[in-house]
């Protein structure tokens, strides 16, 4: 009774006073209401994010174990490459031959990548001094497999009868080739390798070149002549077909140089293009009076300086002898 007395009195003197404290009685409601929603909508915002991390964290966690994996995947192979470059460097000549037989010399050998597909040789056939350059077919591990596989039957041409020119060897290799690729009722495996084949006869001063899609730079009073192998895929030959033999006549330090197509095939420079035959015949001719191993020097210089950024394109095979 006291209470509605004094509600009755002050709606009697203040009558906007109910409707002030109805207004902010709504207000407060509806603060609270949204202020409780919000609180929810966080907790559950905050639930979700805490999942969402421990699931990250769980792929995280999965991913660098998969990672981890796959560096030990590669480390191992790696490591097998590795090995296999060192049982293909023991499978190579050594270098004193060259250093017994030539008043100089230099071999720039640089694989694209671990194991190279190119390939050299060198020996004594029939009195005379035999240096062959050559290139599998591929690179990296398909290329060397090639590469091991042309140095045996290399040494099967020129160890089965007495070969006393290029042309003989090659021709015996041409077979050698063409024999172990084919398989009755097979069909034909296409790979093969280019091949420079070089004999210096120091009896009769001569210098005798036979090639695969390959060539041979002889550079003499500083001109610089080619001796250019025969179009003709080794092993796959036209019927009826000879290699060719080039015959030149030295007197003592000229300079012989043999080759594959990777320093010519790299790409760089301004415009990005290949190095070129043209540039590199032009390069031997103005450095060929230097000493070999200063010689080697300034092919590696040249080429890192065209190649910039570039990824070396192809395995790389320079000989360089001075007779």
């Amino acid at each position: 009774m006291i209470y509605y007395l004094i509600y009755t009195t002050v709606l009697s003197y203040s009558p906007n006073v109910f409707l002030i404290s109805t207004l902010y009685f709504i207000i407060f409601l509806l603060m609270f209401i949204f202020l409780f929603a919000f609180g929810i909508y966080a907790c559950m915002e905050l639930v979700k994010s805490r999942r969402l991390l421990a699931g990250t964290a769980s792929e995280l966690a999965e991913t660098k174990k998969k990672l981890s994996v796959l560096e030990y995947k590669i480390r191992n192979i790696t490591d097998s490459l590795v090995y296999a470059r060192h049982i293909q460097k023991v499978l190579l000549p050594s270098e004193s031959f060259l250093e017994n037989h030539f008043r100089d010399y230099f071999i720039f050998y640089q694989p694209r990548d671990i194991v190279s597909g190119d390939f050299y040789w060198f020996g004594k056939v029939g009195g005379k001094i035999c240096i062959v350059s050559a290139d599998g077919t591929g690179h990296g591990v398909p290329g060397a497999l090639i590469s091991i596989i042309g140095q045996n039957l290399l040494n099967q041409a020129i160890n089965d009868g007495n070969a006393d020119n290029p042309t003989e060897i090659i021709e015996r290799l041409d077979k050698l080739v063409r024999t172990f690729f084919l398989r009755e009722g097979e069909n034909y495996i296409r790979d093969s390798m280019d091949i420079g084949i070089c004999m210096v006869d120091y009896v009769n001063k001569t210098i005798e070149f036979a090639g695969a899609f390959s060539s041979m730079y002889f550079i003499k009073d500083n001109k610089l002549k080619e001796l250019k192998g025969d179009i003709q895929i080794l092993g796959m030959k036209s019927d009826g077909f000879r290699f060719s033999c080039k015959v030149e006549n030295f007197s003592g330090g000229e300079a012989i140089y043999l080759f594959t197509d990777g320093y010519a095939d790299q790409f760089g420079g301004e415009e990005n293009k290949k190095f070129m035959f043209r540039r590199f015949r032009y390069l031997l001719t103005t450095i060929n009076m230097l000493p070999l191993k200063e010689q080697k020097k300034i092919l590696e210089e040249t080429l890192n300086s065209w190649k910039g950024n570039n990824e070396q394109v192809d395995d790389i095979l320079v000989i360089g002898l001075r007779l």
